[in-house]
């Protein structure tokens, strides 16, 4: 296996991905991986699941988002689902225009906020011929609306009012961070510190923080409400429990409503725990490769 760093265009702007290949000529069944809401692709686990594949003769993508990581777009630190998704689709055809890609048998992987924007790309790309969504985000409008904390709904709450009068008088969009300690203002809260503390020191492209026009675009998403059109796209769901990031009972409801083939992994553990805990990142990414394994074979003579 070897890597390679590349740039794709995507509505006018390039975005930044790492190739990771088999050893051998080709053409190989090929995934694309997508990272986590604000994150970039060098974050575990992520790689580790691109160099599980590649061993297994599967050629890897992992992109970061534009607005983040290596890619272009400003302002920056913005996570918009729309974009993101268009970003999935162009990315998906830049596989199909190497050489050494198989363009029928193609897979697409993503975690958390992609694992749920991933869920709603493959509903209407029909080039997307597998998928695994790990701690996937399938309904954060219900989620924030109806299931968060009072408190933490009318932090999310305020902070997009506020935004709205910025943007009305053409001000640079206001921040906030991901992650922070208990007695300050985050997205997730004190649960994400610790991931977004250690990922800020060993990956300087990732920041720890999101346009607020960015949260108003993403608590509007809910893609789990498009699973049912996935099938007949073989569909892995890698959940974790309890998971205190994403609320499960959105994401069961979610898979009984899929069409099959289907299957759903409930690791234990918190939701970061699928990449930062070995144990619990070796099961989510052996369960990942081995779906991808049985659905990308070589077709038959």
């Amino acid at each position: 296996m070897h890597t390679e760093e590349i740039k794709f265009p995507s509505e006018g702007l390039n975005c930044a991905g790492t190739v990771y290949r088999p050893d051998g000529e080709g053409p190989f069944p090929a995934v694309l991986l997508s990272h986590g809401f604000g994150a970039v692709r060098g974050m575990r686990n992520i790689p580790e699941v691109a160099t599980a594949l590649a061993s297994s003769g599967i050629l890897a993508l992992a992109i970061d988002f534009r607005f983040l990581g290596d890619s272009e777009g400003e302002p920056r630190q913005q996570v918009l689902p729309d974009a993101q998704r268009q970003d999935l689709r162009n990315a998906l055809t830049y596989l199909e225009s190497r050489d050494d890609v198989d363009a029928a048998r193609i897979g697409l992987w993503g975690t958390s906020f992609s694992g749920g924007q991933s869920i709603q790309v493959a509903a209407f790309d029909r080039r997307v011929k597998v998928l695994v969504a790990q701690v996937p985000a399938t309904d954060l409008y219900r989620q924030i609306r109806f299931s968060a904390p009072p408190e933490q709904r009318k932090i999310i709450d305020d902070a997009i009012a506020s935004e709205y009068g910025r943007r009305f008088r053409g001000e640079p969009p206001a921040t906030m961070k991901l992650a922070d300690t208990a007695d300050a203002q985050s997205v997730f809260g004190p649960e994400s510190y610790e991931w977004a503390t250690h990922n800020g020191a060993e990956h300087p492209q990732f920041h720890n923080a999101v346009t607020i026009s960015s949260l108003q675009e993403a608590v509007q998403t809910a893609p789990g409400d498009y699973i049912e059109a996935v099938a007949p796209t073989p569909l892995l769901i890698i959940m974790a429990d309890p998971d205190k990031t994403v609320a499960i009972d959105y994401t069961k409801d979610a898979f009984d409503r899929a069409g099959g083939p289907k299957k759903l992994i409930a690791i234990k553990g918190l939701h970061y725990d699928a990449y930062d805990k070995p144990e619990t990142l070796k099961e989510a990414t052996e369960a990942a490769r081995t779906w991808f394994v049985e659905h990308l074979a070589p077709s038959q003579p």
